[in-house]
């Protein structure tokens, strides 16, 4: 049962804060406590300066008591600093902060996992699937970014040969009469669908290009002299 008195002193300090400009560092206060139903959304969620924070919880534990007491507990006892009040309390807050902001600055982002450790973390990932929201997530973070020379140089080296059933790669009989199998009759995809002439003229075009390449393979880039070609494109414009 909640203490109506303290609670209504905490609402009234609440809404005389909301419009308040903190220049300077600040601290995120969840207006109703998560641990009583209040989440993350932005209407429940406020910006205190320390000394406000401090007192907010300091109410919260006077309105609630139980677990409220918990958090101002774990405000008002800690470090060096002992037992502190609310202005010892931000005093500690603001120092706290400048240290890592001068911490950063030294060595912003030092962290780098070892060859042995990222080995590790790629094998604990193996055969896990990701959910769709994460392969969305990660998806909508990735537009608009530009990828390294690296990056493309890694990406393609692992979409040749046998990583992406390229060169060397050949389906089991089992698995070509199961595909087989799949799309017979009604079950094929194309099913009472006919390609249009726009299509068929691709399709037509592609197969002429394809064919083109494995002649240029099969006469070892050779020209109408005999003299082996370098360049396989040049080769293949030139055929007729």
């Amino acid at each position: 049962m909640a203490n109506t008195h303290y609670l209504s002193r905490y609402n009234r300090f609440i809404d005389s804060l909301r419009s308040q400009v903190i220049d300077g560092y600040c601290e995120e206060h969840h207006i109703v406590p998560r641990s009583h139903g209040g989440s993350d959304v932005k209407d429940n969620l406020i910006a205190l300066t320390p000394r406000q924070h401090f007192v907010a919880h300091w109410m919260l534990w006077k309105a609630y008591g139980g677990n409220m007491g918990r958090a101002f507990f774990m405000m008002s006892n800690f470090g060096k600093y002992g037992k502190v009040n609310s202005r010892t309390y931000a005093m500690a807050r603001k120092d706290y902060s400048e240290q890592v902001k001068q911490q950063l600055a030294i060595k912003p982002n030092s962290y780098v996992a070892t060859a042995e450790t990222r080995q590790k973390m790629r094998e604990k990932k193996l055969g896990k699937k990701l959910s769709p929201e994460h392969i969305e997530k990660v998806r909508q973070s990735r537009i608009g970014k530009p990828l390294s020379d690296e990056w493309k140089v890694n990406l393609s080296k692992a979409k040749k040969g046998i990583a992406t059933r390229g060169l060397g790669w050949s389906q089991s009989e089992e698995t070509k009469r199961k595909i087989g199998e799949a799309q017979v009759g009604a079950l094929n995809h194309r099913y009472g669908k006919k390609h249009t002439m726009e299509t068929r003229l691709k399709m037509k075009l592609a197969h002429q290009k394809r064919k083109k390449q494995i002649l240029a393979d099969e006469a070892q880039l050779q020209d109408a002299d005999g003299n082996v070609m370098t360049d396989a494109k040049a080769y293949v414009a030139s055929l007729p």
